[in-house]
């Protein structure tokens, strides 16, 4: 027999319409139970009902407190779910528009959404490897520029220096999108070297600063609801409800969110551009000039008079040389009918086979910021090209050297009296002049060839990834986990589910890329040996065969883990706001505990005070310190220097 009056104070104390107190009700009024099961708040089993007491063992629950008893009806309460739903869910969903999308299409835009909810790790290692390929440019191109500003070029030929930063500006821009550089047609080093080509770089730089996109109201206004909701809320917690475990697993839920808010802002920081086809754009916008092919001078011509001679060394075309399209570079092969002359294969030869319908390129041919981490080889590629010839370019103008449109080459001095009319020239001596006449222009990089700092930067933004993932996701573990009943249950088990997951995605992801830049370079390996193979009629051997499979397959069980844990996530939050985890099952950690499980009835916030200010305390410092600290990297990651 129950101590009446103890029993009476309980149910007095317990908010009315709660679960615990329609679980205490069904046991009061039940005449076959007969007050055993009783556990303290160890779990240990207490002969009576007193003031230790803290619930029953499930065994009870599950007898007197299930679903048929006390049905998920009985424990709804639109109060709480409203509020709730308010402070803890709707504006994180709301805040998800500001993630970086920029994919071209709707669906593109919902796996971008997707892959960013269902694995911050991954989002975060795209942003992070972004941050550190603008600074890795920013370091070499600045060395470039002080070069170009040096006295020596800049009394030669001070507009270097204005296509020295273009050049940057575009590779920082570019990273959101798969891009190529060809040296077909001299196209290349006619952007690179020719004169004439100042006010095309000038334009390009222009047109990507005009799209880039800046902090808008609606960010601004998204943000703040989103952070100081959370943050009131919490205050709010600490000052009301602090003990209460319901508020606990609401703080719990909503912590699984606060990644958006360094990201978001890590995005802003960095910059992307606004639209999917913005690079496309500014790249087509203007006609270049081309440098003609050679040769272009009179047979008869002094070689001292070509620099100075009136001679039309360039046309007006749209250029070729930067593409926004993912594949192979084509190699060039001997034009048969005009000798010197070199031409390109058809870009429809260099497509390659899909694998059982699926497009082997994968997620290094998507638009979009998110996909930034399939582009890490190639995009270094296409920056370790124009570094080189950009580098080679201004030693050659430092040292007085001409681009002399003869063959052989003589000695031509320097004249500072025509200045920049030094560097016309004809599509093979600007090759010549910029070095691009005897390197292999390959879009895909040989893994012998990538440097130790490209691997430093995967490791490095994995690092970020990782810790930025689990620091939040670990501190909704840590809070759910501490609240009684301590153990791993639903709660507890979904959120560690949740990270398992997301680090799988992003895992998987990286696998993908990987075994991608495998199939890639073979694929360049077979293009470079038979120039004029067409991949379109082309059979692959076994092993190459299997490198599709294990890219493809790898890449699509990364987006379905994806889909699957951004389900989760919303129904977990869901569920917890909707009450559906208000039975015994999930109140007494089944999942961790079993038949040991227990639930608890007889104490309120005021009782679990004591121990549950220091998970919360530890919880909530710990997503605050890991967000700040991230965000902190973000903003020193993308200082201009």
């Amino acid at each position: 027999m129950a101590n009446q009056e103890l029993l009476q104070t309980i149910i007095s104390r317990l908010t009315p319409g709660t679960w615990p107190a329609n679980c205490v009700a069904e046991l009061a009024s039940s005449p076959k139970y007969t007050w055993s099961g009783l556990v303290d708040g160890q779990g240990q089993l207490q002969p009576v009902l007193t003031k230790d007491v803290w619930g029953v063992n499930i065994g009870v629950c599950y007898e007197y407190c299930n679903l048929n008893r006390i049905p998920f009806t009985k424990n709804f309460n639109f109060q709480s779910f409203s509020g709730s739903f308010t402070n803890y869910f709707l504006p994180w969903i709301a805040l998800t528009a500001q993630l970086p999308y920029e994919t071209g299409n709707p669906w593109s835009n919902m796996m971008s959404f997707c892959l960013a909810v269902g694995s911050p790790a991954l989002i975060t290692f795209s942003l992070t490897t972004t941050i550190l390929n603008r600074f890795w440019v920013r370091t070499t191109f600045n060395e470039l520029h002080t070069v170009a500003k040096g006295n020596t070029i800049g009394t030669r030929y001070s507009e270097v220096a204005g296509r020295v930063h273009a050049v940057q500006y575009l590779l920082q821009e570019a990273q959101q999108v798969p891009i190529r550089v060809s040296q077909a047609e001299g196209w290349l080093s006619s952007l690179v070297v020719c004169p004439d080509n100042t006010a095309w770089w000038k334009d390009l730089e222009g047109r990507l600063k005009s799209t880039r996109r800046g902090v808008t109201a609606s960010l601004v206004a998204q943000m703040a609801v989103a952070g100081l909701a959370y943050l009131f809320t919490v205050i709010s917690s600490f000052n009301a409800s602090l003990g209460d475990p319901a508020t606990a697993l609401q703080i719990a839920s909503g912590s699984m969110w606060i990644w958006l808010i360094p990201v978001i802002l890590g995005w802003i920081t960095v910059g992307t551009q606004s639209t999917h086809h913005s690079i496309t754009d500014a790249l087509c916008s203007k006609r270049a000039h081309h440098a003609l092919e050679d040769p272009v001078q009179h047979p008869n011509q002094a070689v001292a008079q070509l620099a100075t001679a009136n001679i039309d060394y360039t046309s007006r075309q749209e250029q070729c040389a930067l593409d926004v399209r993912s594949g192979l570079t084509p190699r060039l092969v001997p034009n048969q009918l005009r000798p010197g002359a070199f031409e390109a294969p058809h870009h429809q030869q260099l497509e390659v086979p899909t694998w059982m319908g699926a497009r082997v390129e994968g997620d290094e041919a998507a638009s979009g910021p998110i996909y930034n981490y399939a582009r890490v080889f190639t995009w270094w590629q296409t920056a370790f090209i124009l570094d080189r010839a950009l580098f080679q370019t201004l030693d050659n103008i430092k040292h007085g050297r001409v681009c002399q449109v003869v063959q052989p080459p003589v000695a031509v001095p320097w004249d500072d009296n025509i200045g920049a009319r030094n560097l016309f020239g004809d599509s093979r001596s600007t090759a010549h002049y910029c070095g691009l006449n005897t390197r292999v222009i390959r879009a895909y990089p040989t893994w012998s060839e990538l440097p130790a700092d490209v691997y430093k930067r995967l490791f490095a933004a994995s690092f970020v990834a990782l810790c930025l993932q689990w620091g939040t996701t670990g501190a909704s573990i840590v809070i759910a986990y501490k609240t009684p009943t301590v153990g791993f249950g639903c709660r507890s088990a979904s959120y560690t589910f949740y990270g398992a997951l997301g680090t799988a995605v992003w895992f998987s992801m990286m696998i993908s890329m990987l075994f991608l830049h495998a199939v890639m370079l073979r694929y360049q390996d077979v293009h470079e040996r038979r120039r004029t193979v067409d991949f379109r009629q082309y059979t692959r051997p076994l092993g190459h065969s299997m490198l599709c499979a294990l890219a493809v397959t790898a890449r699509y069980i990364g987006k379905s883990l994806a889909i699957i844990n951004t389900n989760l996530l919303v129904l977990t939050s869901l569920f917890q706001y909707i009450g559906l985890y208000s039975n015994c099952w999930c109140q007494g950690n089944a999942f961790g505990m079993g038949a040991d499980g227990w639930v608890v009835l007889f104490k309120d916030a005021h009782d679990f005070a004591d121990s549950a200010a220091s998970s919360w305390d530890g919880g909530l410092a710990m997503t605050l310190l890991v967000c700040v600290a991230a965000y902190i990297f973000f903003a020193l990651g993308s200082l201009k220097r």
